[in-house]
């Protein structure tokens, strides 16, 4: 904790003094210019027991340690993985659009399942060699002083897991609105319907064979064995021949 030394504007700390430039440097070059005021000793007494209080609240370590670690604050770290994951996921469409002129049901599974695998090993290599250095705040204590602890591996997997979770959910919007296009075609272009029926729940169906691979490529890794996520995402789409050829149909809609 720190005081101020009357008329010098010192602050101490034990032995030793130090400034409070030193804590906030960004206030060395800031002058104040003060008026005189005429105080009764009372008056003083109040004044200094006032401004003891205050300065007594200022701990130089607690300064430094905060403009450490705020830079490394994550109010969210599970937003900006799914952010991430999107980006990646938007980025392997526009190439596969700019290659092919267009994308299937296959290309969107693709670019979700290497969204993931991209985003699970980066946390993997992160932590093994020291370069995630991510915290998160867990409140304030009784002081009003921030807590928080640094976020470890198994944290952010489960930060992941819900992330992707939301990139898995997308296939099930992506699905209806492409049975809206066939349903608008039909009726205003004279398009003929598809040829087999939508199977029910068909767009949660899509979304947890997404869910299902990710987590077999997890258990996967963890067991030390190569995996590839899109190719187990495939595998279990296909365990269901019709609904898979139904699905492919969907998305071949232009």
């Amino acid at each position: 904790m720190l005081r101020i030394e009357e008329n010098y504007g010192n602050v101490y700390e034990n032995s030793q003094t130090r400034y409070i430039k030193d804590a906030v440097p960004e206030c060395k070059n800031i002058r104040i210019k003060t008026d005189s005021v005429d105080l009764s000793r009372e008056g003083l007494e109040a004044l200094r027991a006032q401004t003891q209080g205050a300065f007594e609240q200022i701990d130089i370590d607690e300064i430094q340690r905060m403009r450490e670690i705020l830079p490394k604050l994550s109010m969210n770290p599970s937003d900006e993985m799914l952010w991430a994951m999107r980006e990646d996921v938007q980025s392997s469409i526009d190439a596969v659009k700019k290659a092919k002129g267009g994308y299937t049901l296959d290309d969107l599974i693709a670019a979700r399942m290497d969204a993931y695998t991209r985003q699970y090993e980066m946390l993997q290599k992160g932590h093994a060699d020291g370069t995630r250095d991510v915290y998160v705040s867990d409140g304030m204590d009784e002081n009003g002083r921030l807590q928080y602890h640094k976020v470890t591996l198994e944290e952010d997997l489960q930060y992941l897991n819900e992330a992707f979770g939301r990139i898995a959910d997308e296939m099930e919007f992506a699905a209806k609105s492409k049975e809206i296009l066939q349903r608008n075609r039909e009726m205003f272009g004279g398009q003929k319907a598809l040829a087999a029926p939508l199977p029910s729940r068909y767009g949660q169906r899509l979304a947890d064979t997404l869910k299902r691979a990710a987590s077999a490529y997890a258990a996967e890794r963890e067991n030390g064995n190569h995996a590839n996520a899109a190719k187990l995402a495939f595998d279990y789409l296909n365990e269901d021949q019709s609904f898979s050829n139904t699905m492919h149909l969907l998305f071949s809609a232009r």
